[in-house]
């Protein structure tokens, strides 16, 4: 009988040396980067050696971790060859895909039963980062991509957040006494708060202190710990109104005029696992919007 640690803690802990970063790990992953931190301290604890060290410059591998890296690159690129010669023998189809980060997290991976029943023959292989071999992707933007088969998913619903325990407070109250998480993009923040803002006719200033995060899933995680109060996307945090731990604090919206596009490349677009992931897209959106929820179509 092996004894093996844990392979889920394994793959985590390959994705992290690669990446160098439980942030970048857990994008690629889709999944928190708090389950990251937690694969990684199971995979530590069974082996009685630290992996990484931690410091304000980031992390680094330890000498174990230097150690046990090639290992288990080579075991799963072993298995990875394995699953793909089996799955061309039983006409299994691969769908390779590119999504951003937050969308991966907050509104895709929450899908992802939905698509193995829809799809239960096609082998998914999620990115975040665009590649020469994926047969489409989720795009942030305002227009449609030259050179692609483009469509419009859903547009930016922007409204402002907070956990549920403000539900009925004062408005200005609740602008007054709590921080504003603000997004950044290239170390400058994102005009999502001044926007609102200036929509609800509301002082500017609300918007100028705060606490600043690099992605929208961290003000997400710290609006829904009482943190502070976020201006967020509707079409992100279905889950959270669905299930309270996230409440609107103002009707106000700012729609557009950027939106998630979903783009084929024209030599990717008559295959047909392709073509039913792109209905099945279109269904989820229409869903989320028949539901009285957070999608906009066009």
């Amino acid at each position: 009988m092996r004894r093996l640690p844990s392979l889920i803690a394994l793959r985590f802990f390959e994705e992290t040396a690669r990446h160098l970063s439980f942030n970048r790990a857990a994008a690629a992953l889709c999944v928190t980067q708090g389950a990251v931190s937690r694969q990684i301290k199971i995979l530590e604890d069974s082996l009685g050696a630290k992996l990484f060290e931690r410091d304000h410059k980031g992390i680094r591998l330890t000498p174990a971790g230097e150690q046990l890296l090639p290992c288990v690159a080579a075991a799963f690129d072993t298995i990875e060859r394995g699953t793909r010669q089996l799955a061309s023998m039983t006409g299994r189809k691969r769908l390779v895909l590119s999504v951003p980060p937050t969308f991966a997290t907050q509104w895709f991976s929450p899908r992802l039963g939905s698509l193995a029943v829809e799809l239960p023959d096609v082998e998914l292989s999620v990115r975040t980062v665009p590649s020469d071999d994926c047969h489409c992707s989720v795009r942030f933007g305002r227009e449609a991509r030259p050179g692609a088969q483009s469509e419009l998913l859903m547009i930016e619903r922007h409204t402002l957040i907070g956990a549920s325990r403000l539900a009925g407070e004062p408005l200005e109250t609740l602008l007054e006494r709590m921080p504003a998480l603000h997004v950044l993009h290239n170390d400058r923040r994102l005009e999502l708060w001044p926007n609102w803002l200036a929509k609800a006719q509301l002082p500017a200033r609300y918007a100028e202190n705060g606490i600043e995060f690099s992605n929208l899933e961290q003000a997400i995680h710290a609006a829904r710990k009482g943190v502070g109060l976020a201006v967020v996307d509707l079409n992100m945090i279905a889950e959270e109104l669905a299930d309270g731990s996230l409440v609107r604090i103002s009707d106000v919206e700012v729609t557009g005029p950027f939106g998630y596009w979903l783009d084929i490349g024209t030599h990717h677009a008559t295959l047909e696992h392709v073509q039913a992931f792109a209905s099945w897209m279109r269904e989820e959106v229409l869903k989320m919007s028949d539901a009285g929820g957070s999608a906009t179509t066009p």
